[in-house]
């Protein structure tokens, strides 16, 4: 039998959501119905940016709550990032506003790089980005100290050559630094080739609106 660690983090927007609980138990008794040979026990954290940000009504849920298997964590009631593990210290990065945000993405970085960390360091760099959208890229390399480089599976699609692939991402990462966007322009993308897509690869960062997506695309 297996020990089932289940964790839920409260969007990262940490916005307020009153339907979590009936959400965090009703998809975890699910699962273990479905795996029940699998697992006998199991443990679950639910981590909130602040105590403020948990639902309203604990009523319902209290005998599970006040339990030995689940554990509540609140980001802000943590501490110092300096005395925090790694993971942690990255979750406690996205709830760090402006210069805050930076002295502690500095000290993850450094923390990184000693412990030979190249997803957490891919990881903080991506926060920072989406943090500090205003921001062009070359003012995040001043502000990090650090040489932003594109995204990790960009790279390695660009080296082996799959311009599918590469596309795919592209266009993933598109979306998520601007959001919505119009069909037209993202047909513009999809026929680009794959040196325009190498182009945009190392533009998209310093895209902040649509309207940038749409004026390096009147260029090409």
């Amino acid at each position: 039998m297996r020990f089932l660690k289940w964790y839920f983090l409260q969007k990262c927007n940490f916005t307020k959501d009153e339907n979590l609980y009936f959400r965090f138990f009703s998809e975890l008794s699910l699962f273990l119905h479905r795996h029940s040979i699998r697992y006998d026990d199991w443990y679950g954290v639910i981590i909130f940016g602040s105590r403020s940000l948990e639902p309203s009504n604990l009523k319902i849920h209290r005998s599970l709550l006040a339990g030995d298997q689940v554990r509540r964590v609140y980001l802000d009631e943590l501490g110092d990032v300096q005395q925090q593990p790694l993971g942690l210290g990255l979750m406690l990065l996205t709830i760090k506003e402006d210069t805050e945000a930076i002295e502690t993405a500095k000290f993850l970085l450094a923390e990184a790089r000693k412990q030979s960390e190249a997803a957490i360091i891919d990881l903080i760099t991506t926060i920072i980005v989406y943090k500090f959208k205003k921001f062009s890229r070359k003012e995040i390399i001043t502000m990090l100290g650090l040489d932003l480089e594109e995204p990790r599976a960009i790279q390695e699609a660009k080296e082996e050559g799959r311009g599918e692939e590469a596309l795919s991402i592209v266009l993933k990462q598109l979306k998520r630094r601007l959001g919505n966007i119009p069909d037209e322009l993202l047909s513009q993308v999809q026929r680009l080739s794959l040196v325009q897509i190498e182009d945009l690869c190392d533009m998209l960062l310093d895209f902040a609106t649509v309207a940038d997506l749409e004026g390096w695309l009147q260029q090409q």
